[in-house]
């Protein structure tokens, strides 16, 4: 009995032993072995003040919107599977997160990032109006932003993704 107890007590401090000297070192963005950071590395980051880091886009921008930002586009057509109209709304994009429709002082989010594994781009507008009001993405060329213009883009509503729009944009 006295040799359970003790291969029981031994059991009991090993466990305790390796429990408590185990220790695991944080993992570093584009360090991924512990303790080690390659000579010269370039890091594709942006650190900012309240904590974080994003990935430094193609373009060398801390956020793939900022392409867009500053421009104007028209909403020249769009198709709801019924019919074809003209709006011939302007969107202002005046910051990485918000655009502003005609010349309303209503504010709205948009976003606008790259896909993986994807020669696309996903813009998402939300409460945007001329689609009926509610959050739309869709899919655009990887370079439609550059070259002003987007064509018969696919939008779905997030709410409910059986609505989509087939729109057009050229950028003023």
């Amino acid at each position: 009995m006295k040799k359970l107890y003790t291969k029981i007590t031994l059991l009991i401090i090993l466990t305790l032993v390796i429990i408590t000297s185990c220790g695991k070192e944080a993992i570093v963005p584009g360090n991924y072995e512990l303790g080690t950071k390659e000579p010269n590395a370039i890091t594709n980051e942006v650190i900012y003040s309240h904590g974080g880091t994003l990935p430094t886009w193609v373009n060398g921008s801390s956020t793939d919107s900022s392409s867009i930002v500053g421009t104007k586009w028209v909403l020249w057509k769009l198709n709801n599977g019924f019919a074809n109209t003209f709006p011939n709304d302007t969107i202002n994009f005046i910051s990485t997160t918000y655009y502003k429709l005609n010349s309303s002082n209503h504010i709205r989010n948009y976003n606008l990032t790259s896909n993986v594994a994807s020669t696309n781009r996903t813009l998402t507008l939300h409460y945007f109006a001329p689609f009926g009001g509610s959050h739309y993405s869709g899919e655009i060329g990887f370079n439609s932003v550059e070259d002003g213009e987007i064509n018969a883009s696919e939008f779905k509503n997030i709410q409910n993704t059986t609505m989509t729009i087939r729109a057009w944009f050229i950028k003023i």
